[in-house]
């Protein structure tokens, strides 16, 4: 007998807690695929999911030209594509390694085309495709560690901005601190902004960091 999608199985606290709690890359694969088509329902209606809406918004603040191609980094369902495209954003893709996330991202409209890969391994895009990145809600629990950061910035156009969430729990842990300290003194980034803030809109304290970083020209 076939087992229920977890989203009909689990709260969306439940769910939340399942995705910081992942062992393996078989685990994400599976809950990503069984939450797909109720991801938007679960973190926007059930958990008041904001950073989407706050990084999108400042995205636009650093970047002039809308007209440039961005690179939603782990984009899942293609919530923060949507918040650029209200910003003006015309030019977008999307990166993520659950087709099925990958699948509802595609069926909003607002991307030029949606790339399958893991942020695990080298990205087959050439240098300097993007002339700005943007990602929410993959730096964090069990999931994708800092050592992504290189091969983004690879793909970042010098000068380009990337806007970013990163958990609080994982800045260290997952070496986000060290790794952007390690570029910085390479001469590959600028942090522009690091402030802290909340993740959800009932939140009360911040859950970590909003980030925009240069890549130095």
């Amino acid at each position: 007998m076939s087992r229920k999608p977890l989203s009909e199985e689990l709260t969306p606290q439940a769910l939340l807690e399942r995705a910081y709690s992942l062992g393996n890359d078989e685990e994400a694969r599976a809950l990503y695929r069984d939450w797909a088509q109720s991801y938007d329902e679960t973190m926007l209606e059930g958990l008041g999911y904001c950073t989407p809406r706050v990084t999108a918004a400042l995205l636009a603040r650093h970047v002039e030209d809308k007209t440039q191609p961005v690179l939603d980094v782990g984009s899942g369902t293609g919530l923060a594509g949507v918040e650029l495209a209200g910003h003006g954003f015309t030019v977008l893709d999307a990166l993520d390694y659950s087709p099925e996330m990958l699948a509802v991202a595609a069926s909003r409209g607002v991307y030029r085309a949606t790339i399958e890969a893991d942020l695990n391994e080298p990205l087959d895009l050439p240098d300097g495709t993007y002339s700005a990145m943007i990602c929410t809600g993959t730096f964090t629990h069990a999931h994708v560690g800092a050592g992504c950061l290189p091969e983004l910035f690879r793909v970042l156009q010098p000068g380009g901005i990337f806007a970013c969430t990163v958990h609080k729990d994982v800045w260290q842990e997952a070496g986000f601190a060290a790794e952007s300290q390690k570029l910085a003194a390479a001469g590959i980034l600028e942090t522009v902004s690091h402030e802290a803030g909340t993740y959800y809109t009932a939140s009360t304290d911040p859950e970590g960091w909003y980030i925009v970083w240069q890549k130095r020209k």
